[in-house]
């Protein structure tokens, strides 16, 4: 499964403590998503991707995903998102991939969301709790899973 990730996740030390193991740098690829933007998710410092004609959000691909990355990954995205599949380009190709795209409607017209702004004025406060959720998330949820284990 192929992952579109726009936000939080494109940063290796968060996506590394959802997936609870460091993510082989050759499943990660650059990728954008046309006709749509990342803004901030309101009340939150994290991002939303909402459709947006003109524009383009960049992002990355995230490939290798097993059935325990994807229920902690959707665990993690919790109810203020829904995993479904949009057109993405990589690689100068229109493909098809899952992205998180909200749960509420969002205008395209809230604030521009950034990797690089997210890095330095929340990513140090937020890593830490980060961590931890996905670490009992992985634990709940690999004993769901028939044959994974934590």
């Amino acid at each position: 499964m192929a992952l579109f990730v726009y936000g939080t996740l494109q940063d290796a030390d968060v996506l590394a403590a959802v997936l609870g193991r460091p993510v082989d740098i050759a499943a990660l690829r650059p990728a954008s998503a046309p006709d749509f933007k990342a803004v901030a998710y309101p009340g939150r410092v994290y991002p939303a991707l909402v459709p947006c004609p003109g524009t383009t959000a960049p992002g990355l691909l995230i490939g290798g995903l097993d059935s325990l990355d994807l229920a902690v990954l959707d665990a993690f995205e919790g109810e203020e998102y829904r995993r479904t599949s949009i057109t993405i380009v990589l690689d100068e190709n229109a493909v098809q991939a899952q992205a998180y795209l909200p749960a509420i409607p969002i205008p395209a017209t809230a604030p521009a969301w950034s990797l690089h702004h997210w890095s330095t004025a929340h990513k140090p406060q937020v890593i830490a709790g980060e961590t931890s959720t996905a670490q009992s998330l992985r634990r709940r949820l690999s004993a769901l899973l028939p044959g994974k284990a934590s």
